[in-house]
């Protein structure tokens, strides 16, 4: 975990300002918010864990470079996926309250990637000195938690399907949306793409060959490619 005085680098300062959270920052106004907020630089390899333990205090985590996935943990030790951010080798954003005291949070990385870790309050306690930083950067984030409440949306569409064919063909709809194209790399690997559907891998799996065999998908690992829309239901 690195300094905060990390981020006053100009090669960080230069990602920040791709970032969403601080979209139309200058580099002084970066330079002293990063100073006020004095945030935590994490910078991970691929399959480096970051827990989060129950009572942590709270943060709100950005994802600025690298590919990360976001699991909660039960009791029994059994991980559910909730997201998987891909800054595409530029930026990608993630933001997550840690207010959840009997939650255990697990950000697992799949490529070497930086996430910033910063205290709420330093943008929801009012500084004279940054003021007016704070409130550019509190628009942004309402313009990118909009982005987390479509996703939120997005996977509870999935789960409200009444069959597993019904959840992978609407996951499959909506992945096809976003990239504008009927053939596209979905974000899970088999075992969290059953997961993220809440059924088991087998079940998916029969389900999956069942579509190919039909014609009505085609896919190798996760890339898929859609060969007719008539089972999306609108």
């Amino acid at each position: 975990m690195a300094n905060y005085t990390e981020f006053l680098k100009i090669e960080n300062l230069e990602i920040l300002q791709h970032s969403l959270f601080f979209s139309g920052l200058s580099a002084d106004e970066l330079t002293r918010y990063v100073t006020f907020a004095k945030p935590e630089l994490i910078e991970l390899e691929p399959e480096q864990k970051l827990s989060v333990q129950p009572g942590h205090k709270r943060r709100l985590g950005i994802v600025l470079t690298g590919r990360v996935k976001v699991y909660t943990i039960d009791y029994d030790g059994n991980k559910t996926i909730i997201n998987a951010i891909d800054g595409h080798g530029t930026i990608g954003t993630m933001q997550f309250m840690m207010e959840y005291y009997n939650v255990l949070f697990e950000v697992v990385a799949d490529t070497p990637g930086k996430i910033m870790m910063i205290d709420p309050d330093s943008l929801l306690i009012a500084d004279e000195s940054i003021a007016l930083v704070q409130h550019k950067i509190l628009v942004n984030m309402m313009a990118s938690q909009r982005q987390l409440f479509i996703t939120i949306s997005e996977h509870l569409v999935c789960l409200s399907q009444k069959n597993i064919r019904d959840k992978i063909m609407r996951f499959l709809k909506i992945c096809s949306e976003a990239e504008r194209s009927y053939e596209f790399d979905i974000r899970f690997s088999r075992e969290e793409f059953a997961a993220y559907l809440a059924v088991d891998r087998a079940s998916l799996s029969r389900s999956l060959s069942e579509l190919k065999r039909e014609g009505i998908i085609e896919y190798h690992k996760n890339h898929f490619k859609i060969l007719t829309t008539q089972h999306f239901k609108y």
